[in-house]
């Protein structure tokens, strides 16, 4: 018992020192922070970082906020900003900002958001905040692009430091030129990619980034022939050093598919590309394919045939690339590769496919898709053959027979809710329907059981316009019950719940209806049904409660246990005490 006591006492007094400790620190920091802020420029009664944290914390969307904070940023100018800019990205995290962030968080009122006592920042966040600053400035914030560019070799600061010389723009030139030569790789990496920001000539842009084709790093050899490959405007320049950089094997698949960029102008690489196509190791055979399709499709389209007639790895791309540049030759391989007993190859040729006009020849191929083995392949295809087929048969064509109300027929007015909210209709459509009434309910049981020709893809919007009308005419359904039930037999789970559903407008009429849904063969139904009396037909003949309860319990057992759970909430529902009716 002793020691249990003394350990007790032990932990009390380490927390109360912890706690004098933090307070210790925090005042300590608060006296330091007072200082700073006080020897830092202010504008409008507010300090600098008062604005940066505004600038920072303020979403995009909230622009007159975001105006305010820039303007006093731009107000205070370059020439006292800097100094703290360059302090706020300078920063490093010192052991007491350590400690009490530390502390902050574990006594849960110090955190980097602000949302609790104390908003305290890591090192990290002052350098975001100072890029803020930077990216205000922009090209005034020049005289520090030197005291920037030293920083850039630190790794984690990279990112941060670069975007403040992206603000800077033209005038980081010279330091974006001497990292380039940077003893750390990803600091070269992205000298060399922002360096195009900021030449204007792209033959001085090429001499610069050129030596770094022999770099001894693989990345920084990748990056500068992607670098190059874009710079089409100088074909003369750049498609010789491509054809140099083939040669090295870390970054030739790169240098083969930059060539594509500039067509015919690297005609002269055609021979080399088709070496490597043939020897080539998987990557560089069909980068190198594919460039030449894109180069001379004509010269390339019997090297294409071969390597697919031979399996060859990679070919997909490079019919994918002759689709595009010379489609009308591409489809008679499509077509052919449509036949073929591997499911992927097949795949491959059908995502082509749909992106033809539906010509009769790709028609006639999409017919055949339409019974693949690949269920979403055969999907996909009925899917557009039935787009194609609404559009030359819209679906209000199939309903020519509806009775009309104030010269608008029945289809008009079902179209005139919200599909997106509750599907309530506009007063009018609502009187509209209510005055054809019973006359509705033929065109109102097409809908229910309308599907999309030619296939008998589902049609949800004009199946739920059966349903909401059914609801909209209430009692005046009550004839079409007989028909409801019927359809309550059938297997289309979706086809079976609309028919249930559509019941509800008739009050209790509906509940053998429902009563017989809680013995469907589906589960969504059973559940569903069971959902409808308690909240469609419960809450509106509270006399009737007690039957359906006595309904409700018998599918405490359903074998489903979603519909259990369901069930078991509904009773809880049907036994809480009935809210008073207002007065």
């Amino acid at each position: 018992m002793v020691k249990r006591h003394t350990y007790g006492w032990s932990i009390h007094w380490m927390k109360t020192r912890r706690v004098f400790l933090f307070a210790v620190l925090i005042t300590v920091a608060i006296g330091i922070g007072v200082l700073l802020l006080s020897r830092e420029p202010h504008y409008q009664g507010r300090s600098l970082s008062s604005w940066l944290q505004q600038c920072w914390d303020t979403p995009l969307m909230e622009t007159q906020r975001l105006a305010e904070a820039q303007s006093a940023i731009r107000g205070i100018g370059a020439k006292k900003a800097l100094p703290k800019l360059l302090k706020l990205v300078q920063s490093e995290d010192d052991p007491i900002s350590m400690i009490v962030m530390h502390i902050g968080q574990e006594f849960r009122i110090s955190d980097d958001i602000g949302d609790r006592f104390i908003r305290w920042h890591s090192a990290e966040d002052f350098w975001w905040l100072g890029e803020s600053g930077f990216e205000v400035l922009g090209t005034n914030g020049a005289p520090a692009a030197e005291a920037l560019g030293k920083l850039l070799d630190k790794p984690r600061r990279l990112l941060v430091i670069g975007r403040c010389l992206e603000s800077i723009g033209k005038p980081a030139e010279p330091v974006i030129c001497q990292v380039i030569t940077s003893q750390d790789a990803a600091v070269r990496q992205w000298a060399i990619d922002h360096l195009a920001s900021v030449t204007d000539d792209v033959e001085v842009y090429i001499t610069r980034i050129k030596p770094r084709l022999h770099d001894s790093s693989g990345a920084v050899r990748t990056t500068t022939v992607d670098a190059i490959g874009i710079q089409t405007s100088a074909p003369e320049l750049a498609v010789p050093i491509l054809i140099e950089a083939l040669k090295d094997s870390a970054v030739s698949a790169n240098a083969a598919g930059a060539l594509a960029n500039f067509g015919t102008n690297a005609l002269i690489a055609f021979p080399i590309l088709t070496n490597l196509v043939e020897y080539g190791g998987p990557n560089v055979a069909s980068a190198a394919l594919k460039t030449i399709i894109i180069i001379d499709p004509d010269q390339a389209l019997p090297i294409l045939t071969n390597c697919l007639a031979r399996g060859k790895p990679g070919t997909a791309v490079a019919l994918r690339a002759l689709a595009d540049v010379a489609p009308e030759r591409a489809l008679p391989i499509i077509l052919s590769r449509l036949q073929s007993p591997d499911t992927e190859t097949r795949r491959i040729a059908f995502r082509l496919l749909c992106r033809y006009p539906l010509t009769p020849p790709v028609e006639s191929a999409l017919q055949a898709a339409t019974t693949d083995s690949d269920q979403n392949m055969a999907d996909r295809a009925k899917k557009l053959l039935t787009d194609k087929h609404q559009k030359e048969h819209p679906t209000e064509s199939q309903f020519l027979d509806d009775p009309s109300y104030d010269g608008k027929r029945l289809g008009e007015w079902l179209k005139m809710h919200e599909r997106q909210g509750d599907y309530a209709f506009s007063p009018e459509a609502t009187n509209a329907i209510h005055h054809i009434g019973t006359n509705a309910i033929p065109a109102l049981l097409s809908r229910l059981v309308y599907v999309e020709p030619p296939f008998g893809l589902p049609a949800y919007e004009v199946n739920m316009d059966g349903v909401q009308g059914f609801l909209m005419i209430g009692d005046q359904a009550t004839p079409a019950l007989p028909q409801l039930q019927v359809l309550l037999d059938g297997t289309n789970q979706g086809r079976v719940l609309y028919a249930m559903v559509s019941s509800l407008g008739t009050g209790t009429n509906a509940i053998p209806i429902l009563t017989k849904g809680l013995t469907n063969q589906f589960a969504q139904v059973r559940g569903e049904a069971a959902h409808c009396l308690t909240e469609g037909i419960s809450d509106r003949f509270p006399e009737r409660r007690q039957e359906i309860i006595r309904l409700l319990t018998n599918l405490l057992n359903d074998p489903d246990p979603d519909v259990r759970l369901s069930v078991k909430g509904d009773l809880q529902e049907l036994h809480s005490p009935t809210p008073p009716t207002p007065k």
